[in-house]
C-alpha cells in the first residue's frame, strides 16, 4: 500500500474510531444520568471540577512543554524518556498534596477525606494518560492513539455497569469508575510506549527548572484565568446551595461539550502534528478548517437539541434542550484557543497568552455583573459569559499570532 493512501486510511479509520468513542461516551452519560439523581449529578461536576482544576493549574502546562519538546528530543537524538524526571516530581508532588490534604481535611471535614482520594489521583491520572497519548499520537502512532481513547471510554461504561449493582449509585461511585479507566488506559499506553523506537534510545538530557518554569507559568495563569471563566461557577453555585441547577446546566452542556469535543479530538489526533512539525507555518490552514467544523456542529445542535436530549437523558431535562449550545460553543473556544496556544508556545511567546486570559477575565466578570444586577442568572444564561469569554480571548490570540506571522513572512 503506497504512503498517501495509507495515510488516508489512517484518517478514515480515526474518524470512525472516534465517532464510535462519540456513541460510548453518549452511553456512558445516558447510563449514570439514569443512575444517579440530579442532586449527584451537581454533586459529580463539584467534585470532578476541583479534580480538574488540579490538572489544568499544573500539570496541563507542564503537557504542553513536553509536547513541544518531544521532536526536538527526536531530531538531537536523545530519548523520550528524557521526559521522565519532570513526571517523577509530578508523582512524588502528588503524593505530598494527597498527604496533606487528608491530613487537613481529617480534622476539619472527615466526610471529605474519600473524595480526596478520588478527585486527586484523578487528577494526576488524567494527565499522565493525556501526555502519554500525546506522545504517542505526534510519534505518529494515531492509531493506537484513538484506540486507546476508545478502550478507556468502553472501560469507564464496563466499570460502573459493575458497580453500581454492589454499591450506591453516586458522584462518588461514578468518578472511582473514571479512576480506575483512568489508571488501567495509563498502564497500556506506557506499554506501548515503551515498544517505539524512541523511547528505546539510550541518551538522555536533562531539562532545566527554569527553562520549565520560564515556559509554563503563563500557561498556568491562563489556566487559573480560564478556570474561572469556565468552572467556578460550579464551586460558587454548589457552595450556595443551587446543587439541582448545577446539574442541569453540566449535564446538558456536557452533551454538547463532548460532541464538539469528540470531533475537536479527531481532528487535532490528525493535524497537530503538523503545527509542530511545521514549526507553526500550518496554522492559517488548521483554524480554516477548526471553523468550519464548529460551524456544522453547531448548526446540527441547533437543529437537533431536543432529540439528543430526549434520547440521552431523563424526560424531565428535556426543557432545557437548547443550552446545549453552550456546551458546544465553550468547547469549541478551547479548540481554537488550544490550537493557537501550540502556535505560542512553538514560537517561545507564551507569555502573550496571559494579556488576553485577563482580557477575558474582565468580560467574564462584566457580563456575569450584568446579569446579576438585572437577576437574570439562571440555567438558561449562565453560559453566555463562558462564550463571551472564550470569543474575546480568541479574537485577542488570532490578533497576535497573525501579527507574528507577518513578522516572521
Amino acid at each position: 500500500m503506497t504512503e498517501p493512501l495509507l495515510k488516508k486510511k489512517t484518517v478514515v479509520e480515526t474518524a470512525v474510531v472516534r465517532a464510535v468513542v462519540v456513541i460510548c461516551q453518549l452511553v456512558f452519560l445516558k447510563l449514570y444520568t439514569h443512575y444517579i439523581s440530579l442532586y449527584e449529578l451537581g454533586i459529580y461536576y463539584f467534585l470532578f471540577t476541583i479534580s480538574t482544576s488540579v490538572n489544568a493549574f499544573l500539570l496541563v502546562p507542564l503537557d504542553y512543554f513536553q509536547q513541544s519538546r518531544l521532536y526536538k528530543l527526536k531530531a538531537d537524538g536523545f530519548s523520550i524518556t528524557s521526559l521522565f524526571s519532570i513526571n517523577r516530581v509530578v508523582l512524588q508532588a502528588a503524593s505530598v498534596i494527597l498527604m496533606a490534604s487528608l491530613g487537613i481535611s481529617y480534622f476539619f471535614k472527615p466526610s471529605f477525606c474519600l473524595a480526596l482520594i478520588v478527585i486527586i489521583p484523578l487528577a494526576v491520572s488524567t494527565y499522565l494518560v493525556n501526555l502519554l497519548r500525546g506522545i504517542v499520537n505526534n510519534l505518529e502512532n494515531r492509531r493506537f492513539s484513538v484506540y486507546s481513547l476508545l478502550f478507556e471510554t468502553v472501560l469507564k461504561i464496563s466499570l460502573f455497569s459493575v458497580l453500581v449493582n454492589f454499591f450506591h449509585a453516586s458522584a462518588l461511585l461514578l468518578l472511582t469508575s473514571t479512576l480506575l479507566a483512568s489508571i488501567s488506559v495509563c498502564v497500556a499506553i506506557f506499554l506501548y510506549l515503551k515498544t517505539l523506537a524512541e523511547y528505546k534510545v539510550t541518551q538522555k538530557t536533562i531539562f532545566q527548572l527554569k527553562e520549565i518554569v520560564l515556559f509554563t507559568y503563563p500557561i498556568s495563569i491562563g489556566a487559573i484565568i480560564n478556570w474561572i471563566q469556565l468552572q467556578s461557577y460550579t464551586i460558587i453555585l454548589v457552595s450556595l446551595g443551587f446543587v439541582e441547577i448545577v446539574g442541569i446546566f453540566g449535564t446538558i452542556t456536557n452533551i454538547g461539550s463532548s460532541g464538539m469535543n469528540a470531533c475537536s479530538t479527531v481532528f487535532s489526533q490528525l493535524f497537530v502534528p503538523n503545527l509542530y512539525k511545521t514549526h507553526g507555518r500550518y496554522i492559517s490552514v488548521y483554524l480554516r478548517n477548526a471553523l468550519l467544523i464548529v460551524l456544522g456542529v453547531a448548526i446540527f445542535s441547533i437543529l437537533a437539541s431536543k432529540i439528543i436530549i430526549g434520547l440521552l437523558t431523563k424526560r424531565e431535562l428535556l426543557e432545557y434542550s437548547r443550552i446545549i449550545i453552550y456546551g458546544i460553543l465553550t468547547e469549541a473556544g478551547n479548540f481554537i484557543i488550544g490550537a493557537l496556544t501550540i502556535y505560542l508556545t512553538i514560537k517561545n511567546l507564551t507569555k502573550t497568552t496571559i494579556k488576553m486570559s485577563s482580557l477575558g477575565l474582565v468580560v467574564f466578570f462584566a457580563s456575569f455583573g450584568v446579569l446579576y444586577v438585572f437577576k437574570q442568572i439562571n440555567v438558561y444564561t449562565l453560559g453566555i459569559p463562558m462564550v463571551l469569554t472564550q470569543l474575546v480571548i480568541s479574537l485577542g490570540l488570532y490578533t497576535i499570532v497573525h501579527k507574528q506571522k507577518n513578522i516572521n513572512e
